[in-house]
């Protein structure tokens, strides 16, 4: 069992717990991507988890991080970009992929 840092970042996730979370990243975007969503990646959704999602109330064991993957709902998911989006320093004429919006 590994126990996870409270505030834990994405670069400070070892090698080998992003190989043993991989499995469910990989099964929650197919999921995403049967549900029309095939912008989601691997990357955004663990960026998702440890900067939103786990921030404040970081699992306490690796089994407890696979099963919160498979619970994520697009919902969450997207209003966490959404949030993202409003609060960034970008301009609208600097994203240069909007074609999954039309």
């Amino acid at each position: 069992m590994i126990i996870l840092k409270e505030g834990i970042s994405i670069e400070k996730l070892s090698w080998h717990q992003k190989i043993l979370l991989k499995k469910e990243l990989k099964a929650k975007c197919q999921f995403f991507q049967q549900l029309g969503y095939s912008s989601v990646n691997e990357a955004e959704l663990m960026n998702y988890l440890v900067g939103y999602r786990w921030k404040k109330n970081t699992p306490q064991s690796l089994k407890a991080c696979r099963e919160d993957i498979l619970h994520i709902e697009p919902n969450e998911f997207f209003d966490y970009q959404q949030l993202k989006a409003q609060t960034s320093s970008l301009k609208i004429n600097d994203w240069h992929d909007l074609e999954d919006l039309f």
